[in-house]
C-alpha cells in the first residue's frame, strides 16, 4: 500500500512545486497540503474502502481549488492552470469514477459527480457519465429525462432525442417520459422558429444593403427562389408534424383521457402548437367522447372563448348537462361541481343559472347515489332545513350510509337531531369514527348541550359513558367537566380512574394543572400525581422525571430530588439513561 501512496505523492510534485513557486501557497501551507494528501491517500488505499473517505478527500480537494481561485484573483496570476487546476480536477474526477464504480446503486454519487463536472464545464465527460449512469439505473425515467435535457441544452438535440427514444423503449408506459418527449420536440421547434426569424432578419438586411449599394433590385434578386427538399422537411418540422407523430405515439402507448389532457396542458404553453392541440382534442373526441375527463375538457375550453359571460357559461353548462343526461357518473359530477364552484367565485352575473345547475346536478347525483363527500356537504348547505326537512333528512341519512367514517356528517346529524336522539347518534358514531374524530365529536356534543341549556344532562351522560366505554379521552373530558364544578369533583373523578387502564398522560397532567391553580397548593396531592405518572410512563418518558424534579426544586422539597433521580435511573430504559444524565447536568 505504501508504494502506491508514494507513487501518487511523486506525481503531485510538479503541481505542489508550482503552487509554492508562484506564491499561491507558502512553504508551511505546502507542507500541510502534502501531509493531508498523504493522509487521505492512505485512507483510500486501505483494503476495506469506505465511501466517506473518498468523499472527504474530494471535499478537501474542492476546498483547495476554491482557495487557489481566491488566491489567483488576489495575486492577479492566472497562468499554469494546466499544471495546477487541471491536476486537481483530474484527481477529483478519478475519485468520483472509483466511487461510482464501487457504489453503483447510490444514485446521489452519480448525480454529485455530474454536478461537479457541469460546474467544471467538462461537458464531454458529463455525457459519458450520464450514459454509464443510464446503463446501471435504466429503471428511473427521471434520469433519462435529465440526460436528454443536458444534451438538448448543451450538446446536440439529436443526441437528446436518441436518449429519449431509448428511455421510451425501457419505459413504454411512462407518462412522465412521453410528456417530456413531447415537450422536448416542442422546444426544438421553438428553437428552430427563433433561428429562422433571426436568419430572415439577417437576410433582409443583406438584401437591403445590396440594393442600397447597387441602386436597384437585380433580376436575379426579384426571381422567386425554388423551395428545396430540405426546406420542405424544415417546414414539416416547423408545422409540428413531428410533434403530432410523437403525441399520437404517446396516446397509442397510454390510451387514457387524463393523460391526453395532461399532454394538452403541456402543449398549450407553446403559442405555435394549435394544430397539435387540435389533434389531441380530435383523439379525445374520437376515442373517449363520453369520458368525464373529455367532457370536462370541452366545457373548460368553451369557457375560454371570447364573448358575453352569460352565453359562455351557458354553453359550458349545456355540455355538462348533455353528458349527465346521457352517461352520468360520480367522476363527471365531481368535475362539473368543481368547475361550477370556480365559476361561482369568478362570474357574479350568472348566480341564478349556476344555482339552478347546482340543484339539478346534486339532485341527480343523490338519486343515482353518485355524490362524493364534498358535493354532499354542499348539497346539505343548500337545502332549507325549515321548508325541506324531509329532503334534508334523506340526503343526510344517505350520506351517513355511504360515508359512515366522515366526521362532518355525524356533526350535522348531531346538530339537526341531537336534541332528542343524542344517545342513539353517539352510539352509532362510536361504531364508525376514530378516536381523534370521537374526541371532537364529544366536545361538539357538550358545546351543543350547553347551548341547549342541558349541561347537567350532558355531564350525567358523559359520566355514564366514561364508566361504560373505558376510553382514555373520555376520562380527560370528564375530568375537565368535573373541574368546572369544583376541585372536589375533579379530585373524585381523578381518584376513580387514575389507576385504571388505559393510562393517559393528559389525564394526570390536567389534574396537575388543576391542583397547581389552587390558592393553596396541596403539595402532597401534587407529589402523588407525579408518582402515579412516573409509575405508568416513567420507563420510556424522560420528561416525566424532569418535570417532577423541576417542581420539587421550585415548589416542593429539594431533598427529595436525589431520591427521584435514583428512581428514574432504576425505572428508565437503559437506552435513555445517558440522555437523562446529560439533560440533568445541563440544567
Amino acid at each position: 500500500m505504501a508504494e502506491y501512496v508514494e507513487e501518487k505523492m511523486e506525481q503531485m510534485i510538479p503541481e505542489v512545486e508550482e503552487l509554492e513557486r508562484v506564491g499561491i501557497l507558502n512553504s508551511l501551507e505546502v507542507k500541510e497540503l502534502v501531509k493531508r494528501r498523504k493522509h487521505f491517500e492512505y485512507k483510500i488505499q486501505k483494503r476495506t474502502k469506505k465511501k466517506d473517505d473518498f468523499l472527504a478527500y474530494i471535499q478537501y480537494e474542492r476546498n483547495l481549488k476554491n482557495l487557489i481561485e481566491i488566491r489567483r484573483a488576489n495575486l492577479g496570476y492566472f497562468h499554469k492552470k494546466d499544471i495546477i487546476d487541471d491536476a486537481i480536477n483530474r484527481r477529483i474526477h478519478k475519485m468520483f469514477i472509483i466511487l461510482c464504480n464501487r457504489w453503483q446503486n447510490d444514485v446521489k454519487l452519480w448525480l454529485s459527480h455530474i454536478d461537479w463536472l457541469k460546474e467544471t464545464r467538462w461537458n464531454i465527460s458529463v455525457s459519458k457519465v450520464y450514459m454509464r449512469l443510464l446503463q446501471v439505473h435504466n429503471s428511473n425515467p427521471k434520469l433519462w429525462i435529465a440526460a436528454a435535457k443536458f444534451e438538448f441544452e448543451v450538446g446536440s438535440a439529436e443526441n437528446g432525442r436518441q436518449i429519449m427514444l431509448r428511455g421510451l423503449r425501457f419505459h413504454p408506459e411512462s407518462k412522465l417520459l412521453h410528456r417530456e418527449y413531447v415537450k422536448f420536440e416542442l422546444l426544438f421547434v421553438e428553437k428552430l422558429l427563433a433561428r429562422k426569424k433571426v436568419l430572415k432578419i439577417a437576410d433582409s438586411k443583406v438584401v437591403q444593403e445590396k440594393n442600397d449599394k447597387d441602386g436597384s433590385e437585380t433580376e436575379e434578386d426579384s426571381k422567386p427562389k425554388k423551395e428545396s427538399q430540405f426546406d420542405a422537411v424544415d417546414d414539416k418540422i416547423l408545422n409540428c408534424d413531428l410533434v403530432n407523430l410523437v403525441v399520437k405515439s404517446a396516446l397509442d402507448a397510454i390510451p387514457e383521457p387524463s393523460f391526453a389532457v395532461s399532454l394538452l396542458v403541456t402543449v398549450r404553453v407553446f403559442a405555435f402548437s394549435q394544430n397539435v392541440q387540435q389533434q389531441i382534442l380530435d383523439i379525445l373526441e374520437e376515442k373517449f367522447a363520453e369520458h368525464p375527463v373529455t367532457v370536462d375538457t370541452k366545457a373548460r375550453l368553451a369557457l375560454e372563448k371570447n364573448g358575453n359571460a352569460s352565453d359562455v357559461v351557458k354553453e359550458a353548462i349545456d355540455i355538462y348537462r348533455d353528458a349527465l343526461d346521457t352517461a352520468p357518473s360520480q367522476e363527471l359530477i365531481h368535475l362539473a361541481f368543481t368547475t361550477l364552484q370556480e365559476l361561482s367565485k369568478t362570474v357574479k352575473s350568472c348566480d341564478i343559472l349556476l344555482l339552478k345547475t347546482f340543484l339539478y346536478m346534486l339532485k341527480l347525483g343523490h338519486e343515482k347515489e353518485m355524490l362524493g363527500i364534498e358535493e354532499t356537504e354542499f348539497y346539505l348547505k343548500l337545502i332549507d332545513t325549515a321548508e325541506e326537512k324531509g329532503q334534508f333528512s334523506g340526503v343526510l341519512t344517505d350520506a351517513l350510509r355511504r360515508y359512515p367514517q366522515h366526521y362532518a356528517f355525524w356533526e350535522i346529524k348531531l346538530m339537526s337531531d341531537g336534541g332528542d336522539k343524542y344517545e342513539e347518534i353517539i352510539s352509532k358514531a362510536h361504531q364508525n369514527l376514530n378516536e381523534a374524530d370521537l374526541t371532537k365529536f364529544w366536545l361538539r356534543f357538550l358545546d351543543l348541550m350547553s347551548q341547549w341549556h342541558k349541561s347537567d344532562e350532558a355531564y350525567t351522560f358523559l359520566e355514564e359513558n366514561v364508566g361504560k366505554r373505558n376510553l382514555a379521552f373520555l376520562r380527560v373530558l370528564f375530568l375537565d367537566r368535573a373541574y368546572e364544578k369544583g376541585i372536589g369533583k375533579a379530585r373524585d373523578a381523578y381518584k376513580r380512574y387514575h389507576h385504571l387502564p388505559p393510562f393517559c398522560r393528559d389525564f394526570h397532567k390536567n389534574m396537575l394543572v388543576f391542583e397547581c391553580e389552587q390558592a393553596k397548593v396541596d403539595k402532597t396531592r401534587v407529589r402523588e400525581i407525579y408518582q402515579v405518572l412516573a409509575d405508568q410512563f416513567g420507563s420510556n418518558d424522560i420528561q416525566v422525571w424532569l418535570d417532577w424534579i423541576s417542581w420539587e426544586e421550585k415548589s416542593g422539597r429539594v431533598l427529595e430530588v436525589p431520591n427521584i433521580v435514583c428512581r428514574a435511573e432504576a425505572k428508565l430504559e437503559s437506552s435513555l439513561l445517558d440522555k437523562f444524565t446529560t439533560i440533568r447536568q445541563m440544567s
